[in-house]
């Protein structure tokens, strides 16, 4: 069988079962001698960029003797209502055929009150017209949940599909791909433009490759460098503008530093799972980023969840080293130090039974789980404060170097790692 989604990278279990769905609606009368009952409907739902139009498309394009037809919200919502009735009429008609419903939760104006509009009962009702008929039916949705459920029910479409936006395996391919088609240099470093775009769509990869090559063609360069990539990459994900780097700031070490000790955290206590650090200024306005990488074991695993309290208090408690002052810019990491930590009280337990809140707790018991918190995040505080003493070089040295080349990926911190590894094995040998 032919490459039926070769321009598509990644989703290889989403293309294995639309590719099933495409023999299906082809060769529908081998299934049916199966005793099988052909599918009536398709429902494609999931971020914006994700690709639920391509896959559509791809679908049209390969479904064979079945006349075609597309219904976007394209018209006024009188002429709008009329236009669905008259294709599905004449969809009806001409069967075997195909419609495809793109941005379905587009159809009404009003998403409060969607579930009576009368453009979705319009379509629930066609839905309902073709279903002794050889009528397939398609619809693409950003948010599903604006739809009426009955829209939804099985027996209107039976198969459905959420698309999410690339894998870190994909995203690299994706980035591959469309890079391929373009002039970079040797600077560049897929691997690290990957981990500052992880969870982007796929619409966002390709609109990052192609705004780095409007950035080289401004600087009259031959070719793209890593460079404009990252420029591209942090401006689309973080809005985050390294130009504004270059101006002097006084406060540019002290936020490396609380930035260093994240990351050196990070690597200590879960080496690999920091994918960048930056001192740029983001779109929440907070002085500098620490990117982590997904982990499918995060919620899965107490440890893990402690690790990460870690990482997000050392940030504080590497500035309080250094410059021995309160740092701060670390306000939205205690936020989130907490709530991992309340996370283990409540669900699991971690401080004692009796701080577990319910409705009906009494004021002792939320004093309690109160207690608990600011039990564990001391606990931890100190035990990051000791890590980040007893590796004070590795500090200095990751700071230095983000405070002068400003954005920091995890190969790099490994080389540091790896380095003082090597001078500690040359020191012992002597």
């Amino acid at each position: 069988m032919k490459n039926i989604f070769k321009n598509i990278i990644g989703y290889e279990d989403i293309k294995k079962t639309l590719t099933r769905l495409i023999d299906v609606l082809n060769n529908k009368e081998k299934y049916e001698r199966l005793g099988s009952t052909i599918p009536h409907g398709l429902f494609i739902y999931g971020e914006p960029g994700t690709g639920k139009t391509s896959f559509s498309n791809a679908i049209l394009d390969n479904v064979t003797n079945r006349k075609k037809y597309t219904i976007r919200k394209t018209k006024s919502d009188g002429d709008f209502i009329k236009y669905i009735e008259t294709t599905f009429t004449d969809a009806i008609k001409n069967q075997p055929s195909i419609i495809l419903l793109d941005d379905l939760d587009k159809f009404a104006k009003n998403e409060k009150d969607s579930y009576n509009q009368e453009e979705y009962v319009v379509v629930q009702a066609q839905l309902d017209k073709i279903k002794e008929k050889d009528v397939f039916v398609i619809a693409t949705v950003n948010n599903k949940k604006i739809l009426p459920d009955s829209l939804l029910r099985s027996g209107r479409f039976d198969i459905k599909i959420r698309i999410d936006d690339p894998t870190e395996e994909d995203s690299l391919k994706i980035i591959d791909y469309y890079l391929n088609k373009k002039k970079i240099d040797n600077t560049v470093n897929i691997n690290n433009i990957s981990q500052i775009l992880v969870g982007s769509s796929c619409a966002d990869l390709e609109k990052v490759c192609n705004q780095a090559g409007l950035y080289a063609g401004f600087l009259n360069k031959e070719k793209i460098g890593m460079d404009e990539l990252v420029r591209a990459s942090l401006e689309l994900k973080y809005d985050t503008n390294l130009e504004d780097l270059n101006k002097e700031d006084k406060y540019s070490l002290s936020v490396a530093y609380h930035e260093a000790g994240h990351a050196l955290i990070g690597h200590l206590l879960e080496p690999g799972c920091i994918s960048f650090i930056t001192i740029a200024k983001n779109d929440s306005a907070t002085n500098g980023m620490t990117i982590y990488h997904n982990n499918e074991y995060y919620y899965h695993d107490i440890d893990f969840m402690i690790n990460r309290i870690k990482v997000l208090l050392a940030g504080k408690a590497a500035t309080e080293i250094i410059y021995n002052k309160c740092d701060t810019g670390s306000g939205s990491d205690i936020s989130r130090a907490t709530e991992i930590a309340g996370r283990l009280i409540d669900d699991y337990a971690i401080y004692s039974f009796n701080s577990y809140v319910t409705r009906t707790s009494s004021n002792a018991t939320k004093q309690n789980r109160d207690e608990g918190i600011s039990m564990l995040l001391t606990k931890y505080y100190g035990e990051v404060k000791a890590l980040l003493l007893s590796n004070k070089e590795l500090l200095d040295a990751i700071a230095i170097t983000l405070d002068k080349n400003k954005i920091m990926f995890e190969k790099e911190i490994e080389d540091i790692f790896n380095k003082k590894v090597e001078e500690t094995s040359i020191w012992k040998s002597i």
